[in-house]
């Protein structure tokens, strides 16, 4: 009876173990930043919902289009190719929380995020992981790995000074939201204007989630600028806009390129006279000279319109250009990690993307020639220059 009792119990540790192999054979395990077979997965943090949804709605839209693109055309290079979104609901916390479960579920790149102050909350996560990040908000990435598609704010400050040299404005004041990205706007645009001798007469900040601005601009009206620089993306941009109309400026207001959005041009609707912004040329794509760069931007302008009914817009551009630069390095062979960080950081040279030109080797985000400065026109975007 011992022996017979003895017996069973092998027996069933015996079948225990293969079901474990068995299982362990059957669920492998996904390593961050490597494909699995013949499918690459690629992650995307964007806000498509919270305040910030503004500018991360376009980008979570461009998600569902590139991936109803990538499926008809059968993948890249053989390999079906799956974007991962993750929504942050425009939450810091909840964007490192996504970062983790992009990760886990081993995608070989990421782009994002819609917000500086979240990008910079998840770049030790993902680059920690090993895997390429392609930013869509401008943090001045210094960090091996991070590759910027949205222009720095240096270059934003060099079309704002070729604008302000048009007309002869010397005297600005800045104004700007109280956050990562509208505090790191003023030390890059200092350094364009002592270059130019264009001098800040006044510097005020606001909190993200003000809804009035009157008190920060009646202080700005005392030193006289002649125009007033804000940096801030909407609600916030456009708030300070229409405060600035209610008191009766009759100078320029220069925004930055964070507002250039429906959700700004909707807020100062039929009341927008000397507003102006740094956009992408995304924005006025008919406006255009015909060439390649018109045809690129035309490209994504329609097939977005044609799926959503809607325009995109800079951010849209920023995200497009991130996955198109992926998409680059698979074609080219490049299926980890590793492999694609390679390429991007060496063989990206005079790139022409929809957000301007790109070369990684000196990576400072693209070039002036993807953005221009903006007018309003019958609450439509117009290129300042016409």
């Amino acid at each position: 009876m011992e022996k017979l009792f003895k017996k069973k119990s092998l027996l069933i540790i015996l079948m225990l173990s293969l079901l474990l192999v068995f299982t362990a054979c059957g669920n492998p395990q996904t390593n961050s930043g490597s494909s699995t077979g013949d499918v690459i997965k690629i992650g995307a943090i964007f806000s498509e919902t919270g305040p910030a949804s503004t500018l991360g709605k376009t980008q979570a839209n461009l998600v569902k289009l590139l991936q109803k693109q990538l499926d008809e055309q059968g993948g890249i290079a053989g390999k079906k190719i799956e974007i991962i979104m993750q929504d942050y609901e425009t939450d810091d916390t909840k964007a490192v929380v996504a970062a983790d479960k992009l990760i886990s579920e081993g995608v070989v790149a990421i782009v994002g995020a819609t917000q500086s102050s979240t990008t910079m909350a998840v770049v030790p996560k993902i680059t920690g992981a090993g895997i390429p990040l392609m930013t869509t908000a401008p943090i001045n990435p210094d960090t091996k790995g991070v590759f910027q598609m949205a222009p720095n704010n240096v270059t934003a400050g060099e079309v704002i000074k070729d604008f302000l040299q048009e007309r002869n404005i010397s005297k600005v004041a800045w104004i700007n939201a109280r956050d990562g990205y509208g505090v790191d706007g003023l030390p890059s645009f200092e350094k364009v204007a002592a270059e130019n001798n264009i001098e800040i007469v006044a510097h005020e900040e606001f909190d993200a989630n003000a809804t009035d601005m009157t008190i920060q601009l009646t202080n700005i009206r005392k030193a006289t600028p002649e125009a007033i620089i804000v940096w801030s993306r909407t609600p916030g941009a456009g708030i300070v806009a229409r405060n600035f109309k209610s008191l009766g400026f009759d100078i320029p207001m220069i925004q930055a390129n964070a507002a250039a959005n429906q959700g700004f041009l909707d807020q100062v609707k039929d009341d927008n006279e000397e507003i102006f912004i740094v956009g992408a040329k995304l924005s006025v794509v008919d406006q255009l000279p015909a060439g390649p760069q018109k045809d690129n931007l035309m490209k994504l302008r329609d097939d977005y319109k044609a799926m959503f009914n809607s325009e995109p817009d800079n951010f849209t551009a920023h995200a497009a250009d991130g996955f198109n630069l992926i998409f680059e390095a698979i074609k080219a062979g490049n299926t980890t990690s590793e492999q694609i960080a390679e390429f991007l950081q060496n063989n990206v040279n005079d790139y022409l993307g929809l957000s301007g030109t790109f070369n990684t080797k000196s990576y400072v985000g693209p070039n002036e020639d993807g953005f221009s400065m903006l007018a309003i026109k019958n609450n439509t975007w117009k290129l300042n220059e016409q």
